[in-house]
């Protein structure tokens, strides 16, 4: 600058400080160790996502809710469960909007969250603080909401120091071991509990044009569902039909709840045990194409 003693100096930033990190470029162990960062965040997020939905919740008391009786009050049999403990019967509705999920999510989800806070705080703290993943903390809650606080600590106990070194279905099965020990009427609450929001699922396939039919059933009811469909698949490939045993199942099991016309499948009575030999259909091999 003219009468100055300072010089002018132009900066150039050579390169861009801010560009994603290439994984590809990296050691294995800095891939696995970021990895476990990642659980690690997954589970602080949980717990976060869990304290905010409790926070909401509690800002939607019950008692604001209309009476029985009165306008807007729920109409009982059209709903899967309430939220319980207080809050509003149309919380979950509110929270599936606000996280955009289905309600059947958005209430397992304060189901979590409920279970963490009042009967596994260790469980929530160990989520919180990133030491145990969400998966095995879900585990952990399904299988105790239904149980008291003095059982549910009982086997958080027993179970929170080898969580991580068990597999989720392994902790599950140990956790419900220990829970019916203990409190064989939760085991009884929670069959209860699973009958009232019972319900059938069309879950999108990976394959364009098909879906996946679920039911929730007890499990003497689906053994004896799918012994019926597969007495009578075995028939229509016992009688040359060509195609794949599980396509057939698939099959039979579409004409039975559809009922097109007739679909002239004999009928079969379900057996729970013992061999049966696949009989022949003759004439219904013509409605299995």
């Amino acid at each position: 600058m003219p009468g100055s003693s300072w010089s002018r100096v132009d900066v150039f930033w050579v390169g861009d400080g801010h560009a994603r990190p290439d994984p590809f470029a990296w050691p294995e162990e800095r891939v696995a160790a970021r990895l476990q960062e990642v659980q690690r965040r997954r589970a602080r997020d949980t717990a976060e996502e869990a304290e905010l939905i409790l926070a909401l919740a509690g800002a939607r008391p019950a008692s604001a809710d209309p009476q029985p009786g009165t306008p807007g009050a729920r109409r009982t049999g059209w709903s899967g469960g309430d939220a319980g403990n207080g809050i509003s019967e149309f919380f979950t509705a509110e929270l599936a909007t606000v996280l955009n999920l289905g309600r059947t999510t958005a209430a397992k989800k304060l189901d979590h969250a409920l279970t963490w806070h009042k009967k596994l705080p260790a469980t929530f703290a160990a989520l919180r603080a990133g030491d145990l993943d969400e998966r095995r903390a879900q585990a952990l809650a399904e299988v105790l909401m239904h149980t008291t606080a003095d059982v549910a600590g009982q086997v958080e106990d027993a179970l929170l120091p080898e969580a991580t070194d068990l597999s989720v279905y392994r902790l599950r099965d140990r956790a419900t071991e220990l829970m019916v020990e203990l409190d064989a009427e939760a085991a009884d609450v929670r069959r209860e509990e699973a009958a009232k929001t019972a319900d059938v699922h069309v879950y999108p396939n990976a394959t364009d044009g098909r879906s996946t039919l679920a039911a929730d059933l007890p499990t003497d009811e689906a053994v004896e569902c799918y012994d019926v469909v597969d007495q009578l698949a075995q028939m229509l490939k016992a009688d040359g039909d060509p195609r794949r045993i599980g396509a057939l199942r698939a099959h039979v099991l579409s004409l039975l709840i559809r009922r097109p016309g007739d679909h002239e499948l004999p009928p079969v009575t379900a057996e729970r045990h013992g061999h049966r030999r696949p009989g022949r259909l003759g004439r219904h091999r013509q409605h299995a194409g």
